[in-house]
């Protein structure tokens, strides 16, 4: 009787699990790391008990599949062909980083970026037999990664609830598209490099990034609308289906952006990207032991750079060299002559793994989010060496906390380097500030994942969430500024002071007339 009892109990468990579960399109571009932070959601949604299914071009299908193989695909375009963008991310970031093109080359990277992405839009949106098998398969919700990605059309296409990630956008979309206020005054436009203390240039540089930012990219959303229009129809644009997003999730919170407003559907799930701590491989684990009491230095310039040019490599290997410390260094191809003994490179590393290690004193970094996310949160300093876009604003940030310096690694000297990973490791404030920050992010009482996952089960149990939207993105611009009613106020004030100023005018006329009045009868 008791083993019938677990069974019922057991299948009544199953049969409402799978109730609750939800049939969830992930539509989003999958290449870099806005993929993989939508994928880490995805997987825990899959976990739950819900059917996720995720938009992917064919000739990544079976890549995919392979390092997620929870999740199921819904394919388009040819599978002999992979889209151009994947193939730009695989070269032109690494180009980027290390030429001296500055501003012009940055320009000249998002043009190219969005060509690519223009034409994979309209790869996917082109496609009948897709939209109808979507149209057909009865979603819950859509999830996208909220920047370039034609996920919120879709959405709308759909007629489906939406829920978006995001780092910031910054064409200003996001915060367009929920009304919510940006005080440029303190708060640094994205890729402007500056904290919430600006001086009054940085604040005149602030202005005029935010003005370059937001429309520039104009055209682009301008020929985003062109292909919706002609491939979903007249009533559908890329401002008005991001829009209708229900909930923002945003990774960032105060300990790692600045204070600023906030919507009520913008929600913080920074850290969602943590993993439980696994122990190091033997080798690895022998060679950060062997450090003895100087402890392991991280460096890691992210997946989109693999190799560097060789005199920067040799300046580096040189610095490291020097240092007591032992040295993990994510490297790939022909090791610099100056690569010391100390010193280990690895195509790949356990990077947070690594940073959890009670041994590692320092990370050098080019400052890409999920390291610096990981370095908070597991309380290491940084010595970071941006390379290009959002990196300048991380390290802004961290800086601000004080538990990181900054290097330029087109100018800094392998001297500089050295000095400042050794004043990083010896001064104990960098080490007291990053534990302090670490303190506060561990301090929540729900994790950041957990938080995600709520609220797409929040959006998908009520069909959505419209009480959250501001009306602010409705409004036209001179309605959301009172344009409207400043200018009835100045009119009635205008009014009022001009009668006051004639009826002065009249009453002096009439004491005027009185007085010569009073003189002729006088005379």
């Amino acid at each position: 009787m008791m083993n019938s009892f677990h069974l019922i109990m057991m299948g009544a468990a199953i049969l409402s699990q799978h109730a609750q579960s939800a049939d969830i399109l992930v539509a989003t571009v999958t290449y870099a790391s806005p993929w993989l932070d939508v994928a880490k959601i995805a997987e825990v949604l899959a976990s739950r008990g819900h059917v996720v299914t995720v938009l992917a071009h064919a000739s990544q299908k079976s890549d995919l599949m392979r390092k997620w193989p929870t999740l199921r695909y819904e394919t388009y375009g040819d599978p002999g062909k992979p889209p151009s963008v994947k193939e730009f991310m695989k070269s032109v970031p690494q180009k980027l980083a290390f030429s001296s093109s500055g501003f012009l080359g940055l320009i000249n990277f998002a043009q190219t970026l969005s060509n690519a992405l223009l034409e994979l839009t309209e790869e996917t949106l082109s496609d009948t037999q897709l939209l109808r098998k979507l149209k057909n398969s009865h979603y819950d919700v859509v999830l996208t990664y909220a920047g370039p990605s034609c996920g919120p059309l879709l959405a709308q296409y759909l007629d489906l609830p939406l829920v978006g990630t995001s780092r910031s956008m910054p064409t200003g979309q996001d915060l367009r598209a929920t009304g919510c206020p940006n005080p440029l005054a303190y708060v640094p436009t994205v890729s402007s490099g500056l904290s919430d203390r600006m001086t009054f240039l940085q604040r005149v540089k602030n202005v005029l990034v935010y003005f370059i930012f937001t429309t520039a990219p104009m055209f682009f959303e301008t020929r985003v609308d062109e292909i919706a229009k002609r491939t979903l129809g007249e009533n559908f644009t890329n401002s008005a289906a991001i829009a209708r997003t229900d909930v923002w999730l945003y990774q960032s919170d105060l300990m790692f952006d600045f204070p600023k407003p906030m919507m009520p559907n913008m929600v913080s799930i920074a850290g969602h990207m943590a993993e439980d701590v696994k122990p190091l491989s033997e080798d690895l684990e022998k060679f950060v032991q062997s450090s003895g009491d100087d402890g392991v230095v991280l460096v890691t310039f992210g997946s989109m750079v693999a190799t560097m040019p060789a005199e920067i490599a040799d300046m580096l290997a040189a610095a490291f060299a020097r240092l007591p410390q032992k040295v993990v260094w994510r490297y790939a191809g022909t090791p610099p002559p100056s690569l010391g003994t100390n010193t280990r490179t690895m195509e790949w590393v356990p990077q947070n793994d690594l940073l959890a290690h009670p041994n590692t004193k320092a990370f050098v970094s080019h400052c890409g989010y999920n390291g610096v996310a990981e370095a908070m949160y597991h309380g290491v300093p940084l010595v970071g060496m941006p390379l290009f876009a959002e990196q300048f604003d991380n390290i802004a940030r961290v800086m601000a906390r004080g538990m990181a310096v900054s290097l330029d690694i087109h100018t800094v000297t392998s001297e500089e380097v050295y000095q400042t990973i050794t004043t990083v490791i010896s001064d104990p404030r960098y080490k007291e500030k990053a534990n302090k920050v670490s303190s506060h992010l561990r301090d929540q009482p729900q994790s950041p994942m957990e938080r995600a996952v709520w609220w797409i089960e929040h959006v998908i149990k009520h069909g959505g969430l419209p009480h959250l939207r501001s009306r602010a993105a409705e409004l036209p611009f001179y309605q959301y500024y009172l344009l409207d009613v400043i200018a009835l106020i100045v009119a009635v004030l205008s009014a009022v002071l001009l009668s006051c100023w004639k009826c002065c005018s009249f009453a002096c006329s009439m004491c005027k007339r009185s007085n010569t009045n009073k003189k002729l009868k006088s005379q």
